[in-house]
């Protein structure tokens, strides 16, 4: 193994372990796409969002929890979140308010994005990503698998037309690559979801 490669290896580890728990919150895309009461849903991710706001609130006032939440987390956290949100927050939220303000299908790909096409740019662009930017390292290859998998679940899951489709994995592979906002599930979530709707508009 080269040095290279021993340097990345704990990198893509740490970022296969965050992206199994990201993963996890394809469940709300699949669940809405099998037909589960928009409340339910957002009942649902309610809870989830204010048991993460609660923790956010403990480690922010208290030293101590901090502490104790950074040892247990720490090889998941990136350096902003070990002083900030977590993107974990962010996503519980971000998927909430899709979720309540969103149509069904609109809400299915945004969710979805944020959940697969995300992590594909992350895993895929770590591993194979040849083509970078000087700017913040991201990949060509990174992007393409957002694409691809933002289109795919936008077919397949949400059911919409090719078009839309096209244009939501567009939009989610722009906004994964946009600075700002800083947390990537808010913009992807945000690109989808205003892209689609003035699409959709009469």
């Amino acid at each position: 193994m080269t040095g290279d490669a021993r340097t990345r290896a704990p990198s893509f580890r740490r970022e296969l372990a965050r992206k199994a728990i990201h993963l996890s919150s394809t469940a709300v895309p699949i669940a809405l796409a099998l037909g589960v009461e928009r409340r339910a849903a957002l009942l649902w991710l309610a809870a989830l969002a204010l048991i993460a706001m609660a923790v956010e609130a403990a480690r922010a006032a208290s030293s101590s929890i901090g502490a104790r939440f950074d040892a247990i987390f720490r090889p998941l956290l990136r350096s902003h979140e070990r002083t900030g949100v977590t993107g974990a927050t962010w996503l519980v939220g971000a998927m909430f308010l899709a979720v309540l303000v969103l149509p069904r299908d609109v809400a299915i790909v945004a969710t979805w994005a944020a959940a697969v096409g995300d992590s594909a740019a992350a895993l895929i662009g770590m591993r194979f990503g040849r083509m970078r930017s000087a700017r913040d390292g991201k990949s060509v290859e990174g992007s393409a698998a957002c694409l691809l998998a933002t289109l795919a679940g936008a077919l397949l899951i949400a059911r919409v037309g090719t078009g839309s489709a096209l244009l939501a994995a567009v939009a989610a592979t722009a906004g994964e690559r946009l600075p700002w906002p800083h947390d990537d599930n808010v913009r992807i979530i945000t690109a989808v979801g205003v892209t689609m709707m003035i699409a959709m508009a009469p």
